[in-house]
């Protein structure tokens, strides 16, 4: 059973404008990170917040746009580093066991002899929204964001 109030289906994100377009956001909760411009990845419960912050911070650093920066896998060590493209400064360093899970499919296709595993996908975990209704909905003088995106209709799964 989950026993935090963040649950696949039942919550409804809210979206902000950013220079690429909208995006969703991930609830100040280490059991649910930001994968995309409208994916939201619910972590497992079971886990420790700690460990939740952790796994969560490694899918918005893999999955989270940022113009100024890339990523650097090293397909010899099977390892991934995030780096700014101007400075060339590193501003992240993958968890090398979360690497390997996110990157498997790019570090194998460069180098086939490590034979990473490649995970399926993360199915009932991984929700998209339909940010399109975030823009159908006319906001009510007064309505405050919290109440504004509760008041949308449940939008679709992926």
């Amino acid at each position: 059973m989950l026993l935090n109030p963040f649950r696949p289906g039942s919550y409804v994100p809210a979206v902000i404008k950013t220079g690429h377009g909208l995006q969703v956001v991930a609830p100040d909760t280490p059991y649910v990170a930001a994968a995309g411009p409208d994916k939201l990845y619910f972590i497992d419960t079971r886990f420790d917040s700690k460990t939740a912050k952790h796994v969560k911070e490694q899918i918005e650093k893999a999955t989270i746009p940022n113009p100024e920066e890339y990523i650097a896998i090293d397909e010899i060590s099977a390892t991934a580093e995030l780096k700014n493209s101007v400075t060339g400064e590193t501003r992240f360093v993958f968890d090398p066991t979360y690497a390997r899970v996110l990157f498997a499919k790019g570090i194998n296709r460069h180098n086939p002899e490590l034979k990473l595993p490649e995970h399926e996908p993360a199915g009932d975990w991984l929700v998209t929204y339909n940010l399109e209704k975030a823009l159908t909905k006319p906001r009510e003088e007064g309505e405050t964001d919290a109440s504004y995106y509760e008041s949308m209709d449940k939008l679709h799964w992926a």
